[in-house]
């Protein structure tokens, strides 16, 4: 089958022919109808660490596609079957998982990440990974439940009220979708800080009730101002520590700052965090139920999906895909091993 293959010791992905994955008794073996680029893998397709472990591995987590074959052990779910994966497999045995934490397990693995992932023809997932796609519902639209689910988890860390003031730093996907949750699902107002004009822009349209580009206006004068004394809660998803920097700055005193990107080696001044009580959450991933969540508010249209799926491209061309993404020009690419693009056609 071919498969975008990252190899650590190397910046990029190559395209090869590799053996279709066998699967376990507890195990299904999903053709992938589509794959998404999120900034996980934009981040992958730059990396050189070559003392990770797999060295080379298939890469892809935000994937939906029909089942070919189970294991003997599966139950759920027969040949035929529409799914989209959740990408955390936890060991099911440690105390996370038993209480549904499965993104906190203490051995944790993640497709595309840790483990061979679904920037292919076919995956291999666990039973317990898969969740039934909603009819109607394309392929393609499925792999937004993903990102969506990670941005239900942020906002589940505090309790927006009606009317609140929420900045969000980072109108990539993320940043767009949380800006869409917090305004149509949640009814509070949104401010959207960036530094580009057209995704600002987007924002707008996609609800957003204030834009702030930072390289016109300070960013934290604008957005207390905008607030009349601070954002009652902020979201960073730019993923830079200028951005969670500001975001610290710019709350209200006793406000909640939800990091939903990684920071590694950051440098930033945390005195406003403290002086001004800030309740600071690090969100991860998603469990099951926000994954069903997510799922839902797709199958519903309460959000405007399609700057999301506008750009797709078959296997052969994963260079463009990515080229598009890293160069900005899109908000997302989806990859499309097969004909098609979902349970529909």
């Amino acid at each position: 089958m071919l498969a975008v293959v990252k190899d650590r010791a190397e910046r990029g992905v190559s395209l090869e022919e590799i053996p279709v994955p066998a699967i376990s008794p507890y195990e299904v073996l999903v053709r992938v109808g589509a794959v998404g680029i999120c900034g996980s893998d934009q981040r992958i397709y730059h990396e050189v660490t070559p003392e990770k472990k797999p060295r080379r591995f298939v890469i892809g987590h935000e994937i939906a596609g029909e089942v070919v074959a189970c294991g003997e052990q599966v139950h759920r779910f027969r040949p035929g079957a529409a799914v989209a994966i959740e990408i955390c497999i936890g060991c099911a045995i440690c105390k996370f998982c038993k209480i549904g934490h499965v993104n906190l397990c203490q051995k944790l693995e993640e497709l595309g990440v840790t483990m061979d992932g679904g920037m292919a023809e076919y995956v291999a997932v666990p039973e317990r990974n898969l969740h039934p796609i909603p009819p109607g519902m394309s392929f393609v639209q499925a792999t937004l439940a993903d990102p969506l689910a990670c941005v239900i988890r942020g906002l589940e860390m505090v309790r927006v009220e009606q009317g609140s003031w929420v900045a969000v730093l980072g109108p990539g996907q993320m940043g767009l979708l949380a800006t869409q949750v917090v305004r149509r699902i949640l009814k509070a107002r949104v401010a959207v800080v960036g530094t580009r004009a057209d995704r600002l822009l987007l924002a707008k349209d996609l609800g957003a009730d204030a834009v702030v580009n930072l390289h016109e206006v300070d960013p934290v004068s604008a957005v207390r101002e905008l607030t009349e004394g601070g954002a009652d809660y902020v979201f960073e998803a730019a993923g830079s520590a200028a951005a969670l920097e500001q975001g610290i700055a710019m709350a209200r005193k006793g406000g909640a700052v939800v990091l939903l990107t990684v920071h590694k080696d950051v440098r930033v001044n945390m005195e406003p965090a403290i002086r001004h009580e800030l309740k600071l959450y690090g969100s991860i991933c998603y469990n099951r139920r926000e994954y069903e969540h997510a799922l839902g508010l797709l199958a519903q249209g309460k959000l405007n999906v399609d700057p999301f799926v506008a750009h797709t491209f078959p296997l052969s061309r994963v260079e463009e895909a990515f080229d598009l993404v890293l160069s900005r020009r899109g908000v997302k690419a989806i990859l499309i091993p097969g004909a098609g693009g979902g349970p529909q056609g």
